[in-house]
C-alpha cells in the first residue's frame, strides 16, 4: 500500500478526532511545528489520510508524531488499516530516524498490535459523547447527573454561546490559565487557543457560558472539527459549581451540537485514579468509555528490542536504506 506528500481531503463519511483534521494541521503550522499531509487511494477520493507532526530531537534528528491516525473511509477493513498504518510507518522512516504512532481502535482492536514496534505507553482511556436525539442523550444519561442538570435548568443561571472572540486576552483563557498554574494539570498552551481561531475562522470554536444576572460564574470552549468537536477548555468559580454550571453547559452544548448535524463530542482523557470525580462526571453525561491504542515507537533498534520483548512479528523492511495535550477540569 504506496502513502504519498499530497494535499488531499478527509476521507467521506466519518468524522475524525482532532488531532486528524486540517484545522489541527493548520493551528500548529501557524505555532511553526511541521506537519505534512500523506493519503493512500485516489487523492480526489482517498482511502486513508494520515496527518503528521514532524519535530526534531537534538542528536537524533526528524521524528514523525502520528496521533490518532490515520483517518479511514468508512468500512475500510480491519485488515486494510492494519496492513496500511504498517506501510505508512515504513514510509515515514525512510526520511525520519524515528515514529511514533498511537492509533484509533477499530472494533476494540489497535491496528498497531502485533506490527513488531516498540510499545512505549499504554493504551489510555478516553470519553465520547454521541451525538443523538435529545430525549435519546437524556435516556443515556445517569440518574443523579440528570438530576444535577435538572436543579441547574431550574436555577438562577442563564446561558450565552457564540464563537469565541479573537482577542488574546480574553477573559475565559486567562482564568483558565491561572487555574491550571493552581490546580497543576497539564493543557495546550494559549497560542494554541488562539492559533485554533485565527487560522481556521471563528466557527471553529464555540463558546458557552453560564451567567448570574451579568456575571459570568461557569464557561466550556469547544472546538470544531468536520462532523465532529472537542471539549477544550473550562471555568468555574464556586457559585457555578454549586448550581451545577457545567452539567447545564455540556448539555446544551450537546444539543446545539446535534441539531447542527455534528456525530459526536469529545471530552478527552478518562482517569479513574487521579480524577475519579472528573471521570464519574463525563460518563454520568451518557459519554461512552473508549481507549486508543498503545503509544508505539520505529525507530533505530526498536524493532529488535520488541522482539526480544515478545512484541510482535517483525515487519519486513523494504530493501532501500534508511536516512540517518488537564485538558480536562469540567
Amino acid at each position: 500500500m504506496d502513502w504519498q506528500i499530497t494535499e488531499c481531503p478527509l476521507p467521506d463519511g466519518a468524522p475524525v478526532p482532532m488531532q486528524q483534521h486540517p484545522f489541527y494541521g493548520r493551528a500548529c503550522t501557524a505555532m511553526g511545528s511541521r506537519v505534512i499531509t500523506l493519503c493512500t487511494g485516489p487523492p480526489e477520493d482517498p482511502l486513508a489520510r494520515a496527518q503528521v507532526l514532524l519535530r526534531r530531537w537534538p542528536l537524533f534528528g526528524d521524528f514523525a508524531l502520528l496521533a490518532r491516525g490515520p483517518a479511514w473511509a468508512p468500512g475500510t477493513s480491519l485488515a486494510t488499516m492494519r496492513q496500511g498504518t504498517e506501510a505508512l510507518a515504513r514510509h515515514l522512516r525512510r526520511d525520519c530516524r524515528g515514529v511514533m504512532a498511537t492509533c484509533e481502535p477499530v472494533e476494540g482492536v489497535d491496528p498497531l498490535a502485533g506490527a513488531g514496534l516498540l510499545p512505549m505507553v499504554t493504551p489510555g482511556g478516553q470519553a465520547r459523547l454521541a451525538l443523538s436525539a435529545p430525549d435519546d442523550m437524556l435516556a443515556r444519561q445517569h440518574g443523579k447527573w440528570r438530576n444535577r442538570l435538572r436543579r441547574a435548568q431550574d436555577g438562577p443561571l442563564r446561558v450565552d454561546h457564540a464563537p469565541l472572540p479573537d482577542v488574546a486576552d480574553h477573559w475565559l483563557l486567562l482564568r483558565e490559565e491561572a487555574q491550571s498554574r493552581r490546580r497543576g494539570y497539564r493543557r495546550l498552551p494559549i497560542r494554541f487557543t488562539q492559533a485554533w481561531r485565527h487560522v481556521n475562522g471563528p466557527r471553529a470554536t464555540r463558546l458557552f457560558t453560564a451567567r448570574y444576572g451579568k456575571t459570568p460564574v461557569a464557561a466550556m470552549l469547544f472546538l470544531l472539527h468536520g462532523k465532529s468537536a472537542s471539549y477544550h477548555i473550562g471555568w468555574s468559580d464556586e457559585l457555578g459549581r454549586q448550581c451545577h454550571a457545567h452539567s447545564l453547559l455540556l448539555w446544551q452544548a450537546a444539543c446545539w451540537l446535534q441539531a447542527r448535524g455534528y456525530a459526536w463530542l469529545d471530552l478527552g482523557t478518562l482517569d479513574t485514579e487521579t480524577t475519579p470525580g472528573l471521570a464519574r462526571f463525563k460518563l454520568g453525561s451518557g459519554a461512552r468509555p473508549f481507549q486508543i491504542g498503545t503509544t508505539c515507537l520505529d525507530a533505530p533498534g526498536a524493532r529488535a528490542l520488541a522482539r526480544l520483548c515478545g512484541h510482535g512479528p517483525v515487519i519486513t523492511r523494504p530493501t532501500t536504506s534508511t536516512p540517518a495535550r488537564p485538558l480536562e477540569h469540567l
